[in-house]
C-alpha cells in the first residue's frame, strides 16, 4: 500500500474532476488516513467469504468510470473478481501479465522486470497520460497533528539527542535479525553519540521480545497497536534501523534516514527508495547470519553523510 501512495496521489491530482477511492485490507486501510487525495477507503477482508457480495454491491452502486489494478506482479484472482464485480467502463492494468482480457486499457510495462516496485507502480499512470518523475512517484504518507504530539511524547521531553528508532518485527521468520545484534547496534551507537535516544518498536505480538530488547540496549520499547501509531514514531524520528518491512517504505515516504535489512534477491525491488540510507541485502535467504559489523558500518555512513547534509 505505501508504496503505492506517490503513483495514486498523481492520478487523483491529474485531472480536477477525479474522486479516488481505494479498496483496502483491513490490514493496511489505516495507511491512508490523513492522505488528503484520497476521496473514501473501502475495507475488504477477503479471509471472510461473508464479505464478497456487500463489497461487490458497493463497488457496483458507485458506478465507478475506472477501476485500476495495483498488483503489478503477480495477477490476484479475488481482485479481478472485484474489478469485473465493479462495471467500470474502463478496466487499467498492466499488460503481459497473462491476464490481459480482463482489461480493456492495458497499460504498457515500462519499466525493466527487476525494477523498484515504486517504479513498477508508476506505469499505470500513463493511463491517465501522466508521466511521474522520481519525486512525483516518491511515496506518500502524512500523520495528523494529534499523531505527532502522542509520538513526540514518546520520544520524552527531555530527549535532546539523535532520534533513533528500531523495528525488529518483519512478519515472517526469515527477515528475522537475532536479537542480541539489536542490543549490539544500540549499544555500538551510544558509544557513537551518547545522548542518543532509542525507542523500539514490534508487532504486538513480540511485545516481550521488543521489550526485551529495549531494555538489553537501554532504550524504551514504545507499545504502537495499530500502524497509525508506528507511522508517527518514524515521522518524528531522526533515523530509522528496521528489517524488509512497511516501517522501511514509511522511511522513505517521510524522508527519513534509514538503513534497512534484506534477504537475498529482495533489496531491488523493495529497497529504500527516495531517502538517504543503505539497503542491506544478504547473500543468504535469512538474516540469520547477517553480521553486526556490515549494519554498523551503514549506519555510519549514513548519520556521517546526514550529518555533512545538514551542516
Amino acid at each position: 500500500m505505501i508504496v503505492s501512495t506517490g503513483v495514486m496521489r498523481a492520478i487523483a491530482r491529474s485531472y480536477p474532476t477525479i474522486a479516488l477511492d481505494v479498496l483496502a485490507s483491513p490490514a493496511n486501510a489505516a495507511i491512508l488516513d490523513a492522505n488528503d487525495y484520497v476521496n473514501d477507503v473501502i475495507v475488504f477482508d477477503k479471509r471472510r467469504l461473508s464479505s464478497y457480495v456487500p463489497t461487490m454491491l458497493r463497488l457496483r452502486r458507485a458506478r465507478y468510470d475506472a477501476v485500476i489494478d495495483c498488483m503489478v506482479t503477480a495477477p490476484s484472482v479475488t481482485t479481478l473478481l472485484l474489478i469485473l464485480a465493479s462495471g467500470a467502463k474502463h478496466r487499467i492494468g498492466i499488460a503481459g501479465r497473462g491476464n490481459d482480457a480482463a482489461f480493456n486499457t492495458l497499460v504498457p510495462l515500462a519499466a525493466p522486470a527487476d525494477a523498484h516496485m515504486v517504479d513498477r507502480i508508476a506505469d499505470l499512470a500513463q493511463a491517465f497520460d501522466v508521466v511521474l518523475d522520481a519525486a512525483a512517484r516518491q511515496p506518500v504518507l502524512n500523520v495528523t497533528v494529534d499523531e505527532r504530539a502522542r509520538a513526540d511524547a514518546a520520544w520524552g521531553a527531555a530527549s535532546e539527542g539523535r532520534r533513533v528508532l528500531i523495528n525488529i518485527s518483519a512478519g515472517t521468520s526469515e527477515r528475522l535479525w537475532p536479537d542480541d545484534n539489536y542490543v549490539a547496534v544500540m549499544r555500538h551507537l551510544r558509544d557513537r553519540e551518547p545522548a542518543t535516544t532509542f525507542r523500539v518498536i514490534a508487532a504486538p505480538s513480540e511485545r516481550e521480545r521488543g521489550e526485551r530488547i529495549a531494555r538489553a540496549g537501554g532504550g524504551t520499547f514504545v507499545p504502537t497497536p495499530n500502524i497509525r501509531d508506528a507511522l508517527a514514531l518514524v515521522a518524528t524520528a531522526d533515523f530509522v534501523l528496521t528489517p524488509d518491512t512497511s516501517i522501511a517504505h514509511a522511511a522513505s515516504a517521510f524522508h527519513k534516514p534509514a538503513v534497512a535489512l534484506y534477504t537475498h534477491g529482495k533489496e531491488e525491488r523493495w529497497g529504500l527508495y527516495g531517502t538517504f540510507g543503505r539497503s542491506i541485502e544478504h547473500s543468504e535467504p535469512t538474516l540469520e547470519t547477517l553480521a553486526v559489523s556490515r549494519v554498523t558500518e551503514a549506519i555510519d555512513l549514513v548519520l556521517a553523510s546526514s550529518l555533512a547534509m545538514r551542516g
